[in-house]
C-alpha cells in the first residue's frame, strides 16, 4: 500500500513535467495564434517568428470570402534577427491562388475570384456560371480583370432613363412593348451606342466582348426582373448586375510589379518574389507592389506591417483577425481597425470574447477596455498630448504640461474629445484665402504686415467670426475654449512657419495643425454605447461590457458600439470578424476646382487644393497626358485639344488624389450646351423638385427650354430658368430638355421609394438554458429604416411556427426593442426567429427539487421506524 510520504514524492516528481507540458501547450498556442502569424504588425518586442506569414485571416487588405471561408493571399517574409531591417533577394513570397464565390445574385450561380496585389480580381467564370455557355477562364491565358460591380439591389428604371454602369458604360431603357412582356434597351459607352438588345422579364442582358485570347467573355450581365407597361408610365425593375474590366492585366512570369517579380503563373497558382533587397527603413512608407505598402515605425524597435495604400476616394473595410468557432481578444495589432501609432507602437484598445456559448455571448462576456498614453502631435515641436482609442476612433483625453497650455485632464471629468486634425503637412496661404477647419471653422488670412514677419488672421465659425489675432513667423496661433469641467483648453493649433510679403503677393506657410472638437463624448458608469455598458472609467481606464446577450446569427453584420460591427459568416460554423468602414480621409484630401465644361482649344486654370488652401507640386493629368505640377497658387494650365468627355487627376504624395470628369465641347457648340441641376439634391416619391436649366458654359439660367419627364412634356422654362414639378414613382428616371438655337441635354434622376421598411436586430433569448415549463423572454431591436413611418407586425417564430404577434408603429429613423415571453414543456432545443433574426435555447428534464427528496427522505426515516419496532 502507497503511503502519504510515497504519493508527495510522486506529485513532486510529476510537478516539472505538467509545468513543461504546460509550457509546450502555450507555446505551442502562440504559434498558432501569434508567432508565426495572427497580427498585422510584426514588432520585435512582441517575440514573433523572424519567418512570418500574412493571411486573409490576418490581414483585411488580402480578399477574404467569410461565408466560405476562403482566402486568397498569403505574403511570408524571412528575416535573418529581430534587428533586421533588410529582407533578402526571394525572403519576401507571396502566393495566391483563384477560389470559388457566389454572385450576389444568387441565381447566377459562381464566379472565380482572386485577391491580386491585395485587389479583387476576376480569374474565370465557372460550369457553375448559369449565363456563360462555358466555362472560362482568363488566368489560365495569364489575364485578370478587375470585379467592378457585384451586386443585388432591386433598381427600377422608367422609359428613357439609364442605368450608370462603371468604364463610361450605361444601359438605356429605350421602350417597353406593348404587351409589357419585353423591353428594348441600348448600351452606350462614353455616349456612343455599343449595343441594343430586346429582352424578356426574368431575363438577362449579357454584353461579351473578346477578353486578351478568351472570345465573347460577357462582362456585363443584368437580371431583368419584372417589366411594367402602365397608362401612364413604363418601367423595368432590375435585381441582379454584374460587371468587370475591359481594361485587364496580363501576367507572365518574369513580369515586375513594384518590388515584386512573377515566378510562376498557372490557372491554380500566381507566385512572387522580391526581386532586389528591400531596406525597412525607419519611418519609411515602402511600395511593395500595387496599392500594398509597408509602413515602418520611425523607432529603433523594428516595427512594421502591412498597409494597403487608401489615397483613392472610397469607404475601406478594416478588419479583425477572423474568430472561427472560438474566443478571440483583439488589439491594435491583430485589428486594424483600433487606433495605433506605429512610431511608438502606442495601441490603447482591446475586446475580447471571454466566453462564446454555440452562436450567444451572454452578458458580460465581451469585454472592451482602453487605457490613455501619451503620444507626440505630429508637428513634433509642440510635445505630447494624452490619446486614447475610443471604439474605434482617435479622441483626446488631455494635455501634459506644454508651452501653450497647463496640464489638462478631460477623462478624468468623464469626457473626451474627438481627434479632427493633427497634421504636420506644409500649407500655403495667400492673402485673402481661408485654411478650412472642421466643425465649421477657417482661418482666413487678412493681412501680412510690411515687415513681412507677421500677420492678421480672422477665425471663423459657420460665417461668424469668434477670434482675431496677430501671428509671428515661427510661432503659433492657439484657439482656447471651455470644455466640459476644464477651462480655456486649446481646442485648435496652429504653426506658422513663415511669413513671406513680396512685391505682388503676400504668402504663410503653415506646417502643423491640431484640432480638437468641442463636442465632448460623456463617459460615466452605466453609459451605454450600442450593447455595450461603461463598468468603469478612471483616468487611466475605460472599461465595458455587454449588458445583455448577443447572438452571432448566420449571414448578421452585428452593430457593437459605435462604428465597431461583428460580421458573421452565412454558414453552419460560427466564423466572424470585428470590423469599421473608413471613408478617405478629408484633411489629406486633395480638390480639383475646374469648370464642369470646357470649350475645345481653349486655355483654362486647373486649381488644386486641399482644406481650401492651394497645393503647390501636385502631378495633374487630363485624361492619360500629364500636363504639368502646380505651381505656388496651386494652378496649372492647359488647353484641351479635342471635344468628349475627359477626366483629370490631381495626385501628391501624402494626400487623398483627386479626380473630376469634364465634357469638353466645340466653339461651335460652346453657347449651345446646356446643363440641367435639381433641387432638393435628394428626392423622395412626391417630392415637389424645382427644374433649373443654364448654359453649360457660364451658367446663365435659359428661359423658354421645354423640360421633359420620362419623353413628356412637363412645363417651359421661366425668365429663371426654373421648371416646378412634382415627382411620382420612384426610380430611375430621365429628364430632359429641348429648345431652339440650343443642343438638348438630359440627366438622370433617381427617386427614392416613399415607405417603411423594417429591420430586426440583436435577437436575444434569456435565459440560454431553461427549465420544463420555466418562462423564456426574447427580445429584438426594431428599426424603420425607411423614408416614412409606418405599421408593421413582428412575428415570433418558435421551430418554424409563428407563436406570438406584437404590432409595431415606428416613424422613419425610429426603432424600439419588443419584448416576447415563451415557455415549452418538452426537452431539447428551440430555434426562434424574429425577421431575419434567429437565436435558440434548451430546455432540461426536469429533476426532482429539493422539497420532493426531503418528503421522500422523511417517508423512508419513518418507514424504517416502523420496521424497527415491528421487528422488537
Amino acid at each position: 500500500m502507497m503511503n502519504m510520504t510515497d504519493k508527495n514524492n510522486i506529485r513532486l516528481a510529476f510537478k516539472p513535467l505538467l509545468l513543461l507540458i504546460a509550457v509546450l501547450m502555450l507555446t505551442s498556442t502562440a504559434m498558432a495564434a501569434n508567432n508565426s502569424t495572427g497580427n498585422r504588425i510584426w514588432d520585435a518586442d512582441e517575440n514573433l517568428s523572424l519567418n512570418y506569414t500574412w493571411t486573409a485571416l490576418t490581414y483585411s487588405g488580402f480578399y477574404y470570402d467569410l461565408d466560405s471561408g476562403e482566402g486568397s493571399e498569403t505574403l511570408t517574409i524571412t528575416l535573418d534577427s529581430d534587428s533586421d531591417r533588410g529582407i533578402g533577394e526571394g525572403d519576401l513570397e507571396y502566393a495566391t491562388k483563384p477560389i470559388d464565390t457566389d454572385f450576389e445574385y444568387g441565381d447566377w450561380g459562381s464566379y472565380q475570384v482572386i485577391g491580386f496585389m491585395a485587389e479583387r480580381y476576376f480569374a474565370g467564370y465557372t460550369d457553375d456560371t448559369e449565363f456563360a455557355d462555358d466555362s472560362v477562364s482568363l488566368i489560365s491565358d495569364g489575364i485578370l480583370s478587375e470585379v467592378l460591380r457585384d451586386d443585388d439591389d432591386e433598381v427600377s428604371l422608367f422609359a428613357g432613363s439609364s442605368l450608370e454602369l462603371e468604364e463610361g458604360y450605361e444601359l438605356e431603357v429605350d421602350e417597353v412593348d406593348l404587351n409589357g412582356d419585353s423591353v428594348m434597351v441600348t448600351l452606350t459607352q462614353n455616349g456612343d451606342d455599343v449595343d441594343t438588345g430586346i429582352v424578356s422579364s426574368n431575363d438577362e442582358y449579357v454584353y461579351e466582348k473578346d477578353i486578351g485570347t478568351d472570345d465573347d467573355v460577357p462582362i456585363i450581365v443584368v437580371h431583368f426582373n419584372n417589366i411594367f407597361q402602365g397608362t401612364e408610365s413604363n418601367a423595368v425593375f432590375i435585381e441582379g448586375i454584374f460587371q468587370i474590366s475591359e481594361d485587364y492585366i496580363e501576367l507572365e512570369s518574369g513580369d515586375s510589379y513594384g518590388k515584386m517579380e512573377i515566378k510562376s503563373l498557372n490557372s491554380d497558382e500566381i507566385t512572387m518574389e522580391n526581386s532586389d533587397g528591400i531596406t525597412l527603413g525607419k519611418g519609411d512608407t515602402i511600395s511593395i507592389m500595387g496599392k500594398l505598402n509597408f509602413i515602418v515605425a520611425d523607432d529603433s524597435t523594428l516595427r512594421f506591417g502591412p498597409e494597403l495604400d487608401m489615397s483613392d476616394e472610397g469607404t475601406y473595410e478594416l478588419r479583425g483577425t477572423v474568430a472561427e468557432d472560438e474566443e478571440l481578444t483583439w488589439t491594435p495589432l491583430n485589428f486594424e481597425g483600433f487606433y495605433y501609432n506605429i512610431d511608438e507602437g502606442v495601441g490603447t484598445e482591446s475586446l475580447e470574447i471571454k466566453d462564446l456559448g454555440g452562436r450567444t455571448i451572454d452578458d458580460r462576456d465581451l469585454v472592451y477596455r482602453s487605457t490613455p498614453l501619451d503620444v507626440s502631435f505630429e508637428y513634433d515641436d509642440w510635445g505630447e498630448f494624452q490619446v486614447i482609442g475610443f471604439m474605434a476612433e482617435k479622441y483626446f483625453a488631455g494635455y501634459p504640461d506644454n508651452e501653450f497650455t497647463d496640464d489638462v485632464s478631460l477623462l478624468s471629468d468623464g469626457y473626451l474629445s474627438e481627434v479632427l486634425i493633427d497634421d504636420d503637412s506644409e500649407t500655403s496661404l495667400f492673402a485673402g484665402s481661408s485654411l478650412e477647419l472642421e466643425d465649421g471653422y477657417e482661418i482666413e488670412i487678412v493681412e501680412v504686415d510690411t515687415d513681412g514677419d507677421s500677420v492678421m488672421i480672422n477665425l471663423i465659425q459657420d460665417g461668424d467670426e469668434v477670434d482675431t489675432g496677430i501671428v509671428s513667423s515661427d510661432d503659433d496661433y492657439v484657439y482656447e475654449k471651455d470644455l466640459g469641467d476644464a477651462d480655456d483648453v486649446p481646442v485648435i493649433i496652429l504653426h506658422f512657419d513663415n511669413i513671406f510679403q513680396g512685391r505682388e503677393s503676400n504668402a504663410v506657410f503653415i506646417d502643423g495643425i491640431f484640432q480638437i472638437s468641442e463636442d465632448l463624448v460623456e463617459i460615466s458608469s452605466g453609459e451605454k454605447f450600442g450593447e455595450m455598458e461603461v463598468i468603469s472609467f478612471l483616468s487611466d481606464e475605460i472599461v465595458l461590457e455587454n449588458e445583455d446577450s448577443i447572438s452571432l446569427t448566420k449571414g448578421n453584420i452585428i452593430e457593437i458600439m459605435g462604428d465597431i460591427s461583428f460580421n458573421v459568416a452565412d454558414d453552419g460554423d460560427v466564423r466572424y470578424y470585428p470590423f469599421v468602414e473608413v471613408s478617405t480621409i478629408p484633411t489629406q484630401s486633395l480638390s480639383i476646382d475646374v469648370a464642369s465644361t470646357l470649350e475645345e482649344d481653349k486655355e483654362i486654370d486647373i486649381m488644386v487644393t486641399s482644406r481650401g488652401a492651394t497645393v503647390s507640386g501636385a502631378v495633374v493629368t487630363f485624361d492619360d497626358e500629364e500636363i504639368g505640377e502646380t505651381g505656388n497658387d496651386g494652378v496649372v494650365s492647359y488647353t484641351p485639344k479635342s471635344a468628349g468627355t475627359s477626366e483629370i487627376t490631381a495626385e501628391k504624395s501624402g494626400y487623398v488624389s483627386a479626380s473630376e470628369e469634364v465634357d469638353v465641347i466645340s466653339s461651335d457648340d460652346a453657347t449651345k450646351k446646356l446643363a440641367i441641376e435639381v433641387l432638393p439634391e435628394t428626392v423622395v416619391d412626391g417630392d415637389d423638385i424645382t427644374i433649373y436649366v443654364m448654359t453649360a458654359i457660364g451658367g446663365e439660367y435659359v428661359e423658354d427650354v421645354d423640360v421633359y419627364y420620362d419623353e413628356k412634356l412637363i412645363g417651359t422654362t421661366d425668365s429663371n430658368g426654373e421648371v416646378e414639378y412634382t415627382v411620382t414613382d420612384s426610380g430611375i428616371h430621365e429628364i430632359s430638355t429641348s429648345a431652339d438655337d440650343y443642343l438638348s441635354a438630359e440627366i438622370n434622376l433617381e427617386v427614392l421609394e416613399l415607405q417603411a421598411e423594417f429591420s430586426y436586430s440583436n435577437l436575444q433569448v434569456t435565459p440560454s438554458v431553461a427549465g420544463s415549463g420555466e418562462d423564456v423572454t426574447v427580445t429584438v431591436r426594431v428599426e424603420n429604416t425607411g423614408t416614412e413611418a409606418g405599421d408593421t407586425d413582428a412575428e415570433l417564430l418558435v421551430n418554424g411556427t409563428v407563436v406570438r404577434t406584437q404590432s409595431v408603429s415606428l416613424d422613419a429613423g425610429e426603432e424600439t426593442t419588443v419584448t416576447f415571453s415563451i415557455s415549452e414543456e418538452e426537452a431539447g432545443t428551440y430555434e426562434v426567429q424574429v425577421g431575419d433574426s434567429t437565436a435558440s435555447f434548451e430546455v432540461e428534464k426536469s429533476t426532482p427539487g429539493p422539497g420532493i427528496l426531503v418528503s421522500v427522505m422523511a417517508f423512508l426515516a419513518v418507514a424504517m421506524l416502523i420496521r424497527r419496532k415491528e421487528n422488537k
